[in-house]
């Protein structure tokens, strides 16, 4: 289950983004996918990607290879991981954001849906 086909897309786009490949990040997604946080929902790649709380200007704060995947598991299409990354400068400052994400799949492997929960911790 932690090698499934949509476990290992949601880890590769993860470590993607988290080391600042938004190219990459971006080839991983379907044309209308959509993105549902406590902030809001995003849809379409380039709301998903450039949108003011879209992932470009989460990922910049990033501190890259600061990505710890601490559980994952999925299956064909489904694939749940929680992961914590680092941030440093920028407007959100030094924290520590604990996540739990799911990621649906489409018939062609691409991301259609993320969901994610998060919450940010002051770094010691």
């Amino acid at each position: 289950m932690m090698d499934s086909p949509a476990v290992l897309l949601a880890r590769a786009h993860l470590e993607a983004w988290t080391n600042h490949d938004l190219e990459s990040a971006r080839g991983n997604l379907a044309a209308g996918v959509q993105f549902h946080s406590p902030a809001g929902t995003l849809v379409g790649i380039d709301e998903y990607m450039d949108a003011p709380r879209g992932l470009t200007q989460f990922a910049k704060q990033v501190v890259p290879g600061s990505l710890r995947v601490i559980a994952a598991m999925g299956d064909e299409r489904n694939a749940l991981v929680m992961y914590q990354v680092d941030t440093a400068g920028g407007p959100i400052g030094a924290k520590t954001f604990p996540s739990a994400q799911t990621w649906l799949l489409d018939e062609n492997g691409k991301i259609q849906v993320e969901r994610i929960i998060s919450y940010a911790v002051p770094r010691a």
